[in-house]
Parts: structure tokens; sequence; C-alpha cells
């Protein structure tokens, strides 16, 4: 069978089974479309381990690619092939004997400020405060009214992104239903279509969904998602983007962070408070202890900071 039959019937196959980011489906087309043109004139039963090897050896030499982007490549290479194995198109995966291992750099997660996130959440709230002035002025058409709903609609989706620290993923797919008002709870969909539910502890927060969820009413759709675009269909990670950029840009924030250092933040806050790392660990959905201990190393950075620039201490001179 060629490999780009296989490849359809796999990425066809991962749709339908994982619940997966739209993200961490492109990544996985991106890499198997480089292997698809690579092994083009090959079936899939005739590719060897040697083969593989000279795939990896040509990522190693193309400089463009980081240490983390190679790791990527081939872990998808071996979720591919162990894919046509199960299927019963080969006998054996000629992955199975590439054992590299890359030593990738750790990077600590970026965290956004106290004052930074003020700033965000204040911009938030100023955009609806000035739109409802302008209905207040009788300028209430169809324009102003979409307007004031989008405005609500970004406001809960950063604050939950923020309150729970759920990832953009998980945003993107909640639904209407999954919102529990009276058990102040989220019924969050995470990898693997592994369920977790999140206790909404701010009131504010609760405040901005239910604001929210006023309005969403008021659009007329099939759609169960939770938040909607201009089309009312499902919004997508990208649009989550471009909202956030949105109110960075309005909230004069200069450095540069992506929605999900929302998450980081909340994740680092929690037990810079003295939070349960193995708690953390189970509200962040991480499947090991291992992932949220990055975490820990962004806070005593943080701890380390205060003490030397604050602590008394250290201007004490005994001589």
């Amino acid at each position: 069978m060629k490999i780009e039959s296989v490849i359809e019937k796999f990425l066809n196959s991962i749709v339908v089974e994982r619940n997966l980011s739209e993200r961490t489906l492109e990544a996985y087309k991106c890499d198997l479309k480089i292997f698809g043109q690579i092994f083009k004139q090959k079936e899939v039963e005739e590719i060897t381990t040697e083969n593989v090897r000279e795939i990896i050896e040509l990522l190693e030499k193309n400089h463009q690619y980081k240490d983390t982007t190679i790791k990527r490549k081939i872990a998808t290479l071996k979720v591919f092939f162990n894919f046509a194995e199960q299927e019963g198109i080969i006998s054996d995966s000629p992955t199975r004997k590439i054992r590299q291992k890359y030593k990738i750099a750790k990077r600590l997660p970026k965290v956004l400020s106290q004052r930074e996130l003020k700033k965000l959440l204040k911009a938030l709230y100023d955009e609806i405060k000035i739109l409802h002035k302008m209905q207040e002025q009788n300028i209430d058409d169809d324009l102003k009214n979409n307007n004031l709903i989008r405005a609500y609609r970004d406001c809960a989706i950063l604050e939950i992104l923020f309150s729970t620290g759920m990832r953009i993923g998980e945003l993107v797919m909640l639904n209407v239903n999954g919102i529990n008002l009276q058990e102040r709870t989220i019924l969050i969909f995470g990898k693997g279509r592994k369920e977790r539910i999140i206790y909404l502890s701010s009131d504010e927060v609760l405040n901005a969904i239910k604001e929210y969820l006023i309005y969403r009413k008021s659009i007329q759709t099939g759609i169960k998602a939770l938040f909607l675009n201009r089309d009312k269909k499902r919004l997508s990670i990208y649009s989550i983007e471009n909202i956030f950029r949105k109110y960075c840009d309005r909230a004069k924030i200069r450095n540069h962070y992506t929605p999900h250092c929302l998450r980081h933040t909340m994740a680092t806050m929690l037990l810079y408070n003295g939070a349960d790392i193995r708690a953390v660990q189970e509200i962040l959905g991480h499947a090991s202890v291992i992932t949220t201990q990055i975490y820990t190393e962004v806070s005593q950075k943080h701890k380390k900071k205060v003490l030397t620039k604050f602590n008394a201490r250290n201007r004490m001179r005994m001589s």
C-alpha cells in the first residue's frame, strides 16, 4: 500500500478516535506530509529501519529544526508505523529499534506578572463599559450589540483560561451543557478524552460567565459550543490567540505572551501560594506530576528574586 494512502487512513483515524487539538492535528499533518514526500515512491511495507535512520540523519543536518522539533517528528513516525502495524498493513514497525535520545534544554514557562494580569483584566472590563455607554447613548444597532456580545464572550474566555488553567484546545471544546452555574463547575475533556471537573472559586469569574450566557442564549444556533465565532460556529484556537493578542495590545503589555501563558501563570501562582503539587497536577490535567514540577522551579525562582531584592538582612553589615 502506498504511503500516501496509509497516511490518509491514519489521519482519519486519529480525528475520530482521539480528542486532539487543531494544533496537534496540524503538527501530525505537517510531519507526515514531509515523510510522505520523501517516501513517495515506496510501498509502506518496503520502508526499513535504515530508511528511518536516514530520515532522522537528514533532520539532524537541517539546522532550522530544534531538538524539540526533531523529537516530535520521530514520535510522529513511531505513532504512524505503530498504527500501520496494528491495522495489519505491515508486520513490524521499522521504528521499533530506533532509540535516539535528545537532551532537551529545559525552558521555564513564561508567566505574566500580577501587574500585567490586572492590566489585561482591566482592558476586558473597560471594553464592556464603553460598549454599554454607547448603548445608553442610543447607539444600539446590530453592530454595537454584536460587539457587546463578543466583549462578554472575550471576557469569559480569558477569565476561564486564567482561573482554571485549562488548555486552549480544551477551552474551544467546551459546550454550554458543560457549565453548571449552581455547582460552580466546568466539565473539561482533556487529552485522550479524559474528563475532569474544575471548580470556579471566583465570584467575578462566575459572574463573567453568567453575563456571557445571557447573551449566548440570544444567538440562534444549533451548535452546542460554549464559545462561537461570527459565523455562529465553534471558536478556533487561532481565534483565541487573536483575542488574547488584542487585549494585550489594549493593555499595552509589551512582553510577548501567548494565551497558554495564562495556564503557566495560574499554575505558578497556585504553587507560589502553597498549593499541593498533586492537587495542581489534577487541576491542570497532567498525566504525570513530573510535568507539573516545572512550575515549582518558576515559583522557587520568583521567591529567590523576592528574597534577594527585599530581605532586610541583605542590607545589614556587621563590620
